[in-house]
Parts: C-alpha cells; sequence; structure tokens
C-alpha cells in the first residue's frame, strides 16, 4: 500500500460559508467498483479531514510534508478546526502549532511509535483524552478521529450506534437474490440511527470461477437501501487487500451523520498494511464517493 499524505493548500480564514480545507489523499489497494463523485449536500467551511491519534488520544496530527529548512507558518484556517469525533462523539481540541519531521526517526509508518516523528500541525485535546487505556506503542493506528470544524457539529446530525445488529435470514436472501450468487461468509454487520434502522452488512459471495465478489451493503429498516461492489480475481494471498489471503472485510462504519436529510457516511476500509478511511453519500440508493478521504500506512517494521 503506498503511502500518500495530505496536502495542506493556503486558504483565507472565513465565516462559516468561507474557504474549504482539502485533505488530497486517496489509494486503496482493493479493487472497487466504478462510482460517480459528488459533494455533500452543503459546502463544508472548512473541510473535514481523518487525523492520526497519539497512543494515548491527547494529541492528533494533521499530516503535512514541508519543504527542507522551511520555517511553516500556521495558516488562520487550522485554527479554525474546534473538535476530533472519535466513536461518535465530538469533542473540543486546541490547535498547537506545527511539528517538524525527525529525520533520523522517521520510519514514514503511521503508527503509535512514530507518531512524533512525522510531520504536520499538532491539536491537542481542552480536557483529558479519547482513550481509556494507552494503545501499544507498536499498533498502528486503525481508529483515526475527524477532526471538524464549529459548523459541522452545528449543522449535522450525528447518529447513535446500537449495541446489536443481527443480519436476518430475510436480508440475507435478499442480497443473494440481488447477486445471483450464494453467500460464503458474512465478516461483519452493525447498526446505527436513532432507532438502529440502518444497518452496514459486509458479505463475501462464493466466487464464479476465479471471479471473487465482496460487498458492503447498507439496509434501512430490513431492506436494501444501497450497496457498493468489490469484484476481485481470486489468487487465495491478496485478493480485495494486500495479504488479505481471500478473506473480505468490507467497510467499516466510523461515523454516520444526516445533513438537510442526506445520509453521510464516514468508513474505514482495514487491511494488513494499512487503513483507507472514506466519505459516502448515499442518494439515489447508491454510494456517492465523496471528497474526504485518507489513507493511512501502517505496515510492520
Amino acid at each position: 500500500m503506498k503511502k500518500l499524505i495530505p496536502t495542506i493548500a493556503a486558504v483565507a480564514l472565513m465565516a462559516c460559508n468561507g474557504a474549504q480545507h482539502n485533505q488530497n489523499q486517496s489509494s486503496q489497494d482493493s479493487n472497487p467498483s466504478a462510482e460517480t463523485s459528488v459533494s455533500a449536500p452543503q459546502p463544508t467551511p472548512h473541510q473535514p479531514v481523518f487525523v492520526l491519534s497519539d497512543q494515548f488520544g491527547s494529541k492528533f496530527l494533521l499530516q503535512s510534508q514541508f519543504q527542507d529548512g522551511a520555517n511553516p507558518t500556521a495558516d488562520d484556517s487550522l485554527k479554525c478546526y474546534k473538535y476530533a469525533i472519535y466513536n461518535g462523539k465530538p469533542f473540543p481540541v486546541t490547535f498547537k502549532g506545527v511539528q517538524l519531521e525527525n529525520e533520523e526517526k522517521n520510519t514514514s509508518r503511521d503508527t503509535y511509535r512514530n507518531f512524533d516523528n512525522l510531520p504536520g500541525w499538532i491539536y491537542t485535546m481542552n480536557n483529558g483524552k479519547l482513550l481509556e487505556n494507552p494503545k501499544d506503542e507498536w499498533d498502528g493506528i486503525w481508529d483515526a478521529p475527524l477532526l471538524v470544524d464549529s459548523c459541522f457539529v452545528a449543522e449535522n446530525q450525528i447518529l447513535p450506534f446500537q449495541e446489536k445488529s443481527v443480519v436476518t435470514p430475510a436480508m440475507k436472501t435478499a442480497l443473494e437474490k440481488k447477486f445471483s450468487r450464494k453467500i460464503q461468509s458474512l465478516p461483519s454487520s452493525s447498526s446505527f440511527g436513532n432507532n438502529g434502522e440502518y444497518q452496514m452488512v459486509n458479505v463475501q459471495f462464493k466466487n464464479k470461477g476465479t471471479e471473487a465478489l465482496g460487498v458492503s451493503a447498507l439496509f434501512l429498516n430490513g431492506e436494501i437501501l444501497a450497496v457498493k461492489e468489490f469484484p476481485a480475481e481470486w489468487n487465495e494471498e491478496s485478493v480485495w487487500r494486500v495479504d488479505d489471503m481471500g478473506e473480505f472485510r468490507g467497510l467499516y462504519v466510523d461515523l454516520a451523520t444526516v445533513n438537510n436529510n442526506v445520509l453521510i457516511i464516514y468508513t474505514a476500509n482495514s487491511g494488513a498494511e494499512g487503513c483507507d478511511y472514506d466519505q459516502y453519500i448515499i442518494k439515489d440508493s447508491a454510494f456517492f464517493q465523496g471528497t474526504i478521504n485518507a489513507s493511512f500506512y501502517q505496515a510492520p517494521e
């Protein structure tokens, strides 16, 4: 998995309808189906970005590349990020400034152990920390918080997650009928919404010859609302992700919001060498790729 680091564009500080802040990184070692890219229903004043957390959940790094010997000056727009959203809850943060690369120790891995060696911009929790127990310093950072401004919190309804998620026989039958294939496995499912009305189900179908198919299916009240297909060529070692050994994982929903009656989900797609994060707008019974994404490289050192 190739590592891509977000670049920070210089933008002027504006009010709630102001400039956007882009995180330009998107690289998956999966084989996603073709899809149309659309923007979120509201222009987000300062576009949310996925950030790395330290092993305690008290510091966050918005990665950026700096020119050698440069003395980076923080753009005012960086100070507009006020919250880190984690486990569906916004936590107040404060911008602290630049962190320069430790070239001697930087392993180019997005891991807790390497956090202090990576270049970028640092934010800290206003109070406490996200993680009750610190992560192992050797672990990869698999659960990236989303850094947002005050407008995002004001304009988006964050949907709660439910403790239980049961895939019913009727749901399985609906998927098999839709794709004309028998299900091989159901790697995961999760429910969210005020009444648990939404359910993300990841399913791996039995191969047709060398044609493998994984699907992330979004249900609403037990009915298929939208699907994202992951077709791939079978080879028993790396099918959808590097070294996945032919086991499909699919999309894990990190955050779900509603804005202007439009459902938006923020997903993680993890593998042996890293994790890809994406925003999807659910519209017209389909997944539409949003403009917010990140790809973190976490292969073992």
